[in-house]
């Protein structure tokens, strides 16, 4: 857990110390701080003021332990000497030899000189004295140290972190309106899995399942439930674990994606046949009776009206049939206490259940722009979607009349997006 803090941390110029691991506070600089600052400074930090005064009071043991994190992290226990001197200069090798030497070794031959690892390399072929290895597996004979140079640049200066910044880093990265990259991610996970999860709204929905999955990975989808809002966070939780996109992406784009990937114009180089294949098999689903039950009570405990519900699901009804009859939702819709769950399962397969575009694509046919517009104003997102197939649909004039009387609920970022879209929309070519 220490190790995973102080990761967390320095990707964020700081080092994590618990209140736990102050031990004394000293005024004058100890002689294993003076010795830390030291070597800290020639891997390029140094400490900022308070940090430098809560390390100084710290258990010895532990200022050796950041230390050497650092030099992890910064791989200085790596071997930094190239396999080619003077890499910059191309060898000259060619395809002929490696395909010589190949043979060579295959049929043992003593013509050449034998290296450590084993591999004969041919006279002519390799320019050996170019190498600091072995030009055909790769293998260093040479391990050596990074350089430190200084090359003149300042020293990064890292800063103290308490629970309290690292608290705050928590909250920060699940109120993030923008996706996170994949350090963020990690971070995240690492966070949810070693601390408490603060009371805070968690703004992108990519965050949201990666925080359900750090949670049932810990041992806690009960704790899960909380942010399960409808059955299609469900289903976009249960693909993130199937696929690893935190976006719904249908299973033929993924198919299809992966035959484009795998498409060659050389016919003996296509495998696109097989890619397909394989992508199906790996598409297919099977669950345990655990991870059935988990999904059965996630569903059975949602509070959303029960048709809203069905209509959420119905846009994926294919891909909720397949989870449906993965999970054996039926069965446990049969068990006591799962009446809910029944009553979804019951209306969704009946299809007794009015979806709300479908209402508008009815009225729309029925040219009723009145009832159209009245259902669309429920919902500003939708009407801001499809404003431009109404405006060509039932005019211009009504439609953005229509549209004026709730545009100031629509995101702004969405109104920019149709009026950069404008331009082109409406153009014939």
């Amino acid at each position: 857990m220490k190790n995973e803090m102080l990761t967390i941390s320095l990707r964020q110029n700081a080092i994590f110390l618990s209140k736990k691991d102050t031990l004394s506070s000293k005024k004058e600089i100890t002689e294993t701080t003076a010795v830390l600052m030291s070597n800290v400074g020639q891997l390029g930090f140094t400490f900022s003021e308070p940090l430098l005064h809560t390390i100084n009071g710290v258990n010895p043991s532990l200022k050796i332990e950041i230390l050497e994190h650092l030099k992890q992290v910064l791989g200085t226990s790596n071997n930094w000497t190239p396999l080619v001197k003077g890499w910059d200069i191309p060898t000259g090798e060619t395809f002929l030899d490696h395909l010589k030497t190949f043979i060579a070794n295959v049929f043992k031959s003593e013509n050449g000189t034998k290296l450590q690892c084993g591999h004969v390399i041919l006279d002519n072929t390799f320019p050996l004295e170019r190498y600091n290895g072995c030009p055909f597996c790769g293998t260093p004979f040479v391990f050596g140290e990074i350089e430190k140079n200084g090359q003149g640049s300042k020293l990064k200066v890292l800063n103290l972190w308490s629970e309290i910044e690292m608290n705050q880093y928590f909250v920060d990265l699940l109120q993030s309106k923008t996706a996170l990259d994949a350090t963020q991610i990690d971070s995240l996970k690492i966070l949810v899995k070693t601390l408490s999860l603060p009371k805070t709204d968690i703004s992108m929905k990519e965050t949201t399942m990666i925080v359900i999955n750090s949670l049932v990975e810990k041992g806690e989808p009960n704790k899960a439930q909380d942010f399960f809002n409808s059955p299609a966070d469900v289903l976009r939780f249960l693909w993130y674990k199937k696929t690893g996109f935190l976006q719904l992406i249908e299973p033929k784009t993924i198919i299809n994606r992966n035959v484009k990937n795998n498409t060659h114009f050389i016919a003996q180089l296509d495998t696109s046949i097989s890619a397909k294949s394989s992508k199906k098999e790996a598409l297919k689903l099977k669950y345990s009776r655990t991870d059935a039950a988990m999904v059965a009570n996630w569903l059975n405990n949602i509070e959303l009206d029960v048709q809203k519900s069905c209509e959420i699901m119905h846009p994926k009804r294919g891909m909720w049939i397949r989870f449906i009859r993965a999970l054996r939702l039926a069965e446990y819709s049969k068990r006591k206490g799962f009446d809910r769950l029944a009553k979804l399962l019951d209306i969704f397969y009946n299809q007794t259940y009015t979806v709300f575009q479908g209402e508008i694509d009815q009225y729309k046919l029925r040219q009723d722009s009145v009832k159209t517009f009245a259902l669309l104003k429920q919902r500003p997102g939708l009407f801001a979607r499809s404003l431009f197939a109404n405006m060509l649909w039932f005019g211009p004039n009504e439609t953005i009349e229509a549209f004026t009387e709730i545009i100031d609920k629509v995101p702004a970022r969405l109104v920019f997006t149709l009026n950069m879209y404008a331009q082109n929309y409406f153009n014939k070519n």
